[in-house]
């Protein structure tokens, strides 16, 4: 059995009382309330919630209580080994949430998935699976077995009185061609379960089977099925993509999208995939550590599920789910952060009393924003030019998802991730503002345009390729033009000044202070905020042009200059 923890706190209608966290025995948990104990499992995952409910006194009892989304996560972590005693328990209405979510590609259901669920339902014995047949929607059974067998003729079609007297006996008197003859013994042995245990459903399902035209069944089917999956939080996959809606964070007001009374999902207890598939940081963290009402933890239910269908995620798979409802948590973090200034009781009000679908638009579209303008750098001039850590940051921001790169918070770090929280969000803001500064700052104002690299001739140059060109290259060439007495202009240097522009521009193997002071201060008369794009190259210069010797500068290796050789 596996170790049983006692929360610290317990639900009595609307008050939460708390108590001492302790581990208990088996017999102890047994004790406890059906939703005591389904509070205990729904924060637990895989083999622990499975080892909870299979040692219960009321297992099957509990596991209908449970939601079917949760159920079906667990059988899928689990694997059809253990499903086999879990599948058994489901009530029908579970039963049939597991085919709509699991049999289908598009909107073409899937027989043998469904024949392998059938097999699990086999195992609870014959009365459970009658029970299924009767509940289960006629169109849904009819098209499952239809999948499976083809109709030829009927009792009608023999004409030898002895002949199909003997037929009905076995068979109902139907000629029977199975589609797939590995399951023919299993699809054999089922009908022959209901021909013994209910002949005129048996015979009703037959007829169904034998004269249905499967196109429009299946388009009947699918239909029904949409119309259920929408009742949990499963909206159509076009309708979805509303999830991802633009919300004008400058127009945001949270009193335009306050709750107007939200009723529980199901009769059942809320899911807990939303506690356990991943775990809330930052401001949200606190604020579902103060708990969350029923119709709350479905509303949060039925938006990871959104957000699921929006993304084509397989709703069976714990990884997957694992990453949409941390994305989920973050885009909710982000909006609360944002709304709230980190004042958690405010934070706390908004995640109860705000639609939750509405704070996750607004989280997105604060990255959205970001997406914005770093698509208005891309297609800018400089875009072509961009330096590593600017390139690298606009790259991860217009991708379908906006990303925050790494190397933002840490120098000298490479790599992407979803945002998080609002640090995030500035650091983001703050280097598109520097690189804002530099779409100006190479409009003409330095006294020449950039070449579009089609047009560069580089022939003969080091670097000699525009790709490998970026714009701190341009403005240190320009700068190195005007030190030994030129224009200010990116004209390549030839190889045999180096030695002496290195002369100029460094002491003991630093930048010369006076050079980097007197350049700032002229970018910043030229573009206000440019001094940071003056200072980032001059960086550049003095961590690797400066620190050579004379004799071992060479032009391949961290000039920062176009040098024509």
């Amino acid at each position: 059995m596996s170790t049983i923890e006692l929360p610290a706190e317990k639900q009595v209608g609307h008050l939460k009382l708390l108590r001492e966290p302790r581990r208990i025995t088996a017999k102890e948990f047994n004790v406890l309330s059906a939703s005591e104990r389904l509070d205990i499992i729904r924060r637990v995952t895989g083999r622990q919630k499975y080892n909870l409910l299979i040692e219960a006194d009321d297992a099957e009892a509990l596991v209908q209580r449970m939601a079917a989304q949760e159920v079906y996560l667990l059988i899928k972590e689990l694997g059809d080994d253990d499903a086999t005693e879990l599948v058994p328990m489901t009530s029908t209405a579970q039963f049939t949430t597991f085919l709509d979510l699991d049999c289908w590609k598009g909107d073409v259901f899937d027989g043998a998935v469904a024949l392998n669920w059938l097999t699990l339902l086999f195992e609870g014995g014959e009365a459970k699976l009658m029970q299924a047949f009767r509940e289960l929607d006629i169109e849904l059974l009819v098209l499952m077995i239809k999948k499976q067998i083809n109709v030829l003729a009927g009792p009608e079609d023999i004409d030898d009185d002895d002949v199909r007297a003997e037929a009905v006996h076995r068979d109902g008197g139907y000629e029977i061609e199975y589609r797939d003859g590995e399951n023919a013994k299993l699809v054999g042995a089922v009908l022959n379960l209901l021909l013994g245990a209910d002949v005129e459903f048996y015979l009703h399902l037959m007829e169904s089977v034998r004269w249905e035209q499967e196109s429009m069944l299946e388009e009947e089917v699918y239909r029904f099925r949409r119309g259920r999956l929408q009742d949990r939080g499963f909206p159509d996959p076009f309708e979805s993509l509303s999830v991802y809606s633009w919300l004008n964070p400058a127009d945001f007001v949270p009193e335009q999208y306050r709750k107007a009374g939200i009723q529980p999902g199901e009769s059942v207890e809320p899911p807990g995939f939303y506690l356990t598939a991943a775990r809330p940081k930052d401001l949200l963290a606190e604020v579902l550590s103060g708990g969350i009402r029923v119709e709350v933890a479905w509303e949060l239910t039925y938006l990871v599920n959104k957000v699921v269908t929006a993304d084509r995620i397989d709703v069976g798979d714990p990884l997957q789910m694992q990453g949409v409802t941390e994305d989920v948590y973050r885009y909710l973090n982000l909006a609360l952060e944002h709304l709230s200034g980190g004042d958690l009781q405010k934070a706390s009000g908004l995640f109860d009393g705000v639609y939750l679908e509405r704070l996750f638009q607004l989280g997105f579209s604060l990255t959205l924003e970001l997406k914005q303008r770093a698509e208005k750098v891309r297609v800018s001039p400089i875009g072509p030019y961009l330096d590593g850590p600017f390139r690298a940051m606009v790259d991860a921001l217009v991708g379908k998802k906006p990303r925050f790169f790494e190397g933002l918070s840490e120098q000298n770090r490479g790599g992407e991730r979803p945002f998080a929280n609002l640090r995030d969000l500035r650091l983001a803001d703050e280097w598109l503002e520097r690189l804002e500064v530099q779409v100006c700052l190479f409009d003409g104002r330095l006294g020449f345009e950039l070449t579009a690299p089609q047009d560069l001739d580089l022939s003969g140059c080091v670097p000699d390729s525009a790709e490998d060109l970026t714009l701190s290259d341009y403005f240190l060439t320009a700068l190195g033009n005007r030190i030994l007495g030129r224009e200010f202009l990116p004209a390549p240097i030839a190889q045999s000044e180096l030695a002496d522009l290195h002369g100029r521009v460094s002491r003991d193997g630093k930048l010369a202070a006076d050079l980097r002071w007197e350049t700032v201060q002229w970018l910043e008369k030229v573009t206000a905020g440019a001094g940071a794009f003056g200072s980032y190259c001059l960086d550049l210069w003095e961590e690797e042009f400066c620190q050579l010797a004379v004799g071992d500068i060479d032009t391949r290796y961290g000039c920062g200059l176009i040098v024509r050789g």
